[in-house]
């Protein structure tokens, strides 16, 4: 029998959007159960996901790995999900080296639910690295 580490996430609706507040860290013991927690979100039937890490301060692979898999759910049932990161600091190293970005809609900070603008998103290039004297090809 697996045994789950307990941990008391947050988890606020606004708007019609769920936020998951995340952590002060997120590692190998409480991933599992912030996994089976925002997966059971999900399956519940939210109309949307946002899962915030801005106060995060230390993130691993399990952490990652509960974000991808959120996000393959969310995506098989339709539901939009996107991840709210802090402007600096070792979660957002950790968003720019592995390029979680392209995957996963990013924004820096929570967006304020009163306003209707969107909080800026992280823009990945797909492209790929441009080498210097060459023209790109067309």
């Amino acid at each position: 029998m697996r045994h789950l580490s307990t941990v008391d996430l947050k988890v606020e609706e606004s708007s019609g959007v769920t936020v998951v507040h995340f952590p002060e860290e997120v590692d190998v013991v409480n991933a599992p159960a912030i996994r089976e927690r925002v997966l059971r979100l999900l399956n519940s039937g939210v109309s949307e996901m946002v899962l915030d890490l801005t106060g995060t301060r230390f993130l691993d692979s399990a952490g990652l790995h509960i974000i991808v898999r959120a996000h393959g759910r969310g995506t098989a049932l339709s539901i939009p999900l996107s991840v709210a990161i802090p402007e600096e600091g070792m979660v957002r190293r950790v968003f720019d080296l592995t390029a979680m970005a392209r995957l996963v809609p990013t924004t820096v900070g929570l967006p304020d639910p009163r306003s209707a603008a969107p909080a800026p998103s992280l823009s990945c290039s797909t492209a790929g690295p441009r080498r210097r004297g060459r023209k790109p090809r067309r």
